[in-house]
């Protein structure tokens, strides 16, 4: 056998992302789509360049620790590991949906992430408000601890669904707009209180519970997301939270850490005299302190003014800033893991954490003064590697590197519009492959000898298309990337596709099963009434089952068939649909870069 795939399988590994078309969008990454308010400051002892590069690389970093494709085809997930047994939280979600959306132009793949990472959201759903997202996932992918919601993953991917929608346009797959609408419905009936007033700390907090449910996160308050809700839903119950919490933050400075502006993880009563809660509310002895949740706080709230200017957001970051700044001696490797609200670093948080100290770069972007504590902010973040940290920490990290380096933007600010899907011959946007493996034989024999065998699952993000799936036929391309991407086995419009199952067939056997997602041929032939001979290149058997809403799974069977040895690697396209319409209406699925190894004797290959 011709040895030429092998030697030229890494090269052409590395080439093929010119043969396969670029997702676009709207604001790709490093544009900065959006400048900041006046009064805003960034980090400015490097070039803007060596700002974007820094958060590319770490970024990349992260994307290779973190996020996996698992839980079936096309779903992403961003490991948290909480726990043993944990797979991820709806926080970890939000965080992934956000850096999807913001990191696409870097990221070729951030659309085909975000989408498996929106099916992964529906597939849990809050037991008690389904539009909200279960909070906790085990290794099993199954949601369990309750498996209602916690309120901050749900606005991070209400606010990440927005993002998308300006930044791909809900003319694909998904309708971003119509889903971020659904989920802020659910989010206003489930984790807003009956006052309208604040933002709870679940769907799981009821009214006959007052200790929880007359009770908030600080970090949940997420004004810059608020202000972008109530922009594109034109509802002013989204200010109404906003300008109510705004309050609640400042009056918990003013009576609980005037002299550090610190603030607690959780606070009770935000609807009369708010307070921190007592230790071991609801997590720990620190509930009551500035400890891993209030720690996002000057991230959340600074994020706000950089896009709005708010002078709230900047008087409540600036309080903790200035006392911050004189307590390290402006050193930030002084900064500790935790803190009560009177000043005094927390017992067992004498180290540093980038979970601390990324978000306070952030804070000190509201003001020139802290020119020189920024810089040195951003030179311990970029210089801290990610193995000192775990998941939360480095994901804060790269949030607020984001923010930091001018590249967070408000869908409410920026333009949107559709982009054009990638293609390909026969598909337009639609799906993904995946679980595939093919299977080629008798390479070396003469043509009309060799067998194909391949079995996977076409992923939809939008849901099947059609249904049931062989109503209209099917079109099979597997492409030989390797010899620009000439065709290696092709049933299609443009040579002979499965025909639909309400065709005339060549022969008694021939023909779809109804009711079973099976295809069999005996004749050899594809195009009635013409059944030319070899028109079909010996497939045998065809079989599509639906495993979900969202996933096909594929079989194919082909024998005497005509496929010529492959340079490689390889890539299938699959149509529901005998008809090029199909394929431009997304009725397709399209799998990665199949890369093929051979037996000693070079008569069989095997693609994965």
């Amino acid at each position: 056998m011709p040895g030429a795939w092998r030697s030229c399988l890494a090269s052409v590994v590395v080439a093929v992302s010119g043969v396969i078309a670029a997702e676009a969008q709207n604001h790709p990454f490093g544009s900065h789509p959006l400048a900041y308010a006046a009064g805003a400051i960034r980090p400015n002892h490097v070039p803007q360049a060596a700002l974007d590069q820094a958060t590319r690389d770490f970024y990349d970093a992260w994307k290779a620790r973190y996020l996996r494709q698992t839980c079936g085809t096309g779903r992403y997930v961003v490991v948290a590991r909480t726990r043993r047994g944990n797979l991820t939280v709806s926080e970890a979600h939000g965080y992934g949906m956000l850096l999807a959306a913001l990191m696409a132009g870097h990221d070729p793949d951030a659309r085909r992430i975000f989408d498996g990472m929106f099916v992964f959201f529906k597939e849990h759903p809050s037991i008690v408000t389904p539009s909200l997202m279960a909070w906790y996932q085990r290794t099993s992918c199954a949601s369990a601890e309750g498996s209602d919601s916690a309120t901050d993953g749900d606005l991070d991917i209400a606010y990440a669904l927005l993002l998308a929608d300006r930044q791909w346009g809900s003319c694909g797959p998904i309708d971003y707009a119509a889903e971020a609408a659904a989920l802020l419905a659910g989010i206003a009936s489930g984790e807003v209180d009956t006052t309208g007033s604040y933002l709870r700390l679940g769907d799981w907090t009821q009214p006959a519970e007052p200790q929880y449910y007359a009770a908030t996160r600080s970090s949940d308050f997420m004004p810059g997301h608020l202000r972008s809700f109530a922009a594109v839903t034109g509802m002013p119950a989204w200010t109404t939270i906003l300008d109510h919490t705004y309050g609640v933050f400042d009056a918990l400075q003013t009576t609980y850490s005037p002299a550090t502006g610190l603030l607690p993880d959780f606070i009770a009563d935000p609807l009369g005299s708010p307070m921190p809660v007592a230790p071991h509310f609801l997590e720990g002895p620190n509930d009551g302190a500035y400890d891993f949740n209030a720690c996002r706080d000057p991230w959340r709230l600074a994020s706000d003014f950089v896009i709005s200017g708010e002078p709230r957001a900047r008087t409540l970051v600036q309080r903790l800033t200035t006392w911050l700044r004189g307590a390290t001696g402006d050193n930030p490797a002084n900064i500790r893991a935790g803190y009560q609200l009177d000043g005094t670093p927390s017992p067992g948080a004498d180290y540093l954490s980038l979970a601390f100290v990324a978000p306070l770069g952030v804070g000190a972007m509201v003001d020139a003064s802290n020119q020189a504590w920024l810089n040195a902010l951003w030179d311990l973040v970029v210089a801290t590697p990610l193995e000192t940290g775990e998941y939360y920490e480095n994901t804060l990290k790269l949030l607020s590197m984001i923010v930091m380096s001018g590249n967070w933007w408000a869908p409410h600010m920026v333009s949107g519009g559709c982009v054009p899907p990638p293609t390909t011959p026969l598909c337009s946007g639609g799906g993904a492959i995946g679980d595939l493996s093919l299977r080629l034989d008798n390479l070396l024999s003469p043509p009309g000898a060799q067998r194909l065998a391949l079995a996977g699952s076409l992923f939809f993000p939008g849901g099947i298309p059609v249904t049931p799936p062989q109503v209209d036929g099917a079109q099979i391309l597997v492409e030989d990337l390797g010899n620009a991407g000439s065709p290696l086995y092709e049933l299609s419009h443009r040579t002979t596709p499965v025909p639909p199952e309400s065709a005339a067939s060549c022969a008694l056997g021939d023909g779809w099963v109804p009711g079973r997602g099976l295809y069999r041929n005996r004749s050899g032939a594809l195009d009635p009434p013409s059944c030319t001979p070899g028109s079909a290149n010996g497939l045998r058997r065809l079989r599509l089952a639906s495993r979900s809403g969202f996933d096909v799974a594929l079989r194919l069977a082909a024998r005497q068939a005509s496929i010529p040895v492959p340079v490689g690697p390889l890539r299938l396209t699959w149509v529901l649909g005998a008809q090029q319409a199909a394929g431009d209406a997304g009725q397709c699925a399209v799998s990665s870069t199949l890369a093929c190894t051979g037996n000693p004797a070079g008569t069989r290959l095997v693609c994965r």
